[in-house]
């Protein structure tokens, strides 16, 4: 039992590093966007606010994912 907890708390580990490594090229993304945002013209800024809003939402999404991995090796600690 314990080599089949210990082959699950290793694949939700993997799981977790890689969410986190998305949610931070997300905001690092958002992030670009927003300064670059700042600096062009009216003519391209509706892309750039689409863009922005799109990587907010998978950020939202990978925040969730990295909340329900820990849940899950919590489980399995216990």
């Amino acid at each position: 039992m314990n080599f089949l907890k210990d082959k699950v708390r290793k694949y939700q580990e993997k799981k977790l590093l890689e969410a986190e490594q998305k949610l931070k090229f997300h905001i690092e993304t958002k992030s670009k966007l927003e300064k670059e945002l700042k600096k062009i013209d009216e003519g391209n800024v509706d892309d750039l606010k689409k863009e922005i809003e799109k990587n907010n939402n998978f950020i939202k999404i990978w925040k969730k994912n990295i909340d329900s991995i820990n849940k899950q090796i919590k489980k399995l600690g216990n």
